[in-house]
């Protein structure tokens, strides 16, 4: 119950921002798109070991508000899979830990176009985001064996720092969107006392801006 209502709070919050943005900047260009891709996640801090990347997905849709000149803000609702994988080789088996963390994210970030070339526009963007855990789970594989079980210490939400630099290419309808983008985790994830779990990502994105 408790997962169903935060899901709700973050379409609403979504959404309430388009509604602000379009009442309150009312002849300022506002632009929708979306953009989906993947790259490598993992999980760092002070009780992880030995953990190693795995593959990373994203997808969502956001929204541009152009305030002035060369910059921008940008509100996205994304689903985004983090985790990462441990692996140990003893006698030539091969043991898998591989931990599976859906969310749904809301990243607001501020953009800066800093160059522009023929149809090609430059930018970079920097800001926070929160993150709702929609599943969790631990896949484990050993000897040609496989289980999967539910995660059920972690946290609902998390908190994360975005950062990175693309490119806007224009078109007729739109601009066709190439990006890459780094994610930090500020805070742990783990509901232990003390625990020092955090998420990280690297991903590659490409979409389309109306």
């Amino acid at each position: 119950m408790t997962a169903r209502i935060t899901k709700q709070t973050f379409l609403m919050l979504f959404l309430a921002l388009l509604s602000l943005a379009s009442d309150l900047t009312a002849g300022i260009m506002i632009r929708p798109g979306f953009k989906l891709g993947g790259g490598v996640a993992n999980n760092f801090g002070q009780d992880t070991y030995q953990q190693r990347w795995q593959v990373s997905l994203q997808a969502g849709l956001f929204v541009e508000l152009y305030l002035r000149n060369r910059l921008s803000a940008q509100a996205e609702l994304n689903f985004v899979r983090k985790g990462s994988v441990y692996r140990l080789d003893s006698d030539g088996l091969e043991y898998v830990e591989r931990y599976l963390f859906d969310y749904l994210e809301l990243p607001v970030l501020v953009k800066y176009y800093f160059a522009s070339v023929k149809r090609l526009n430059f930018y970079v963007y920097a800001g926070p985001s929160v993150a709702l855990n929609l599943k969790a789970r631990l896949r484990v594989t050993f000897d040609d064996l496989e289980e999967t079980v539910v995660v059920d210490n972690l946290q609902g939400t998390d908190l994360l720092l975005n950062g990175g630099a693309g490119a806007a290419i224009s078109l007729k309808p739109g601009s066709f969107i190439l990006e890459a983008r780094y994610s930090h985790g500020l805070k742990s994830v783990a509901t232990e006392p003390g625990a020092d779990i955090r998420n990280k990502s690297l991903l590659l994105l490409a979409g389309f801006k109306f």
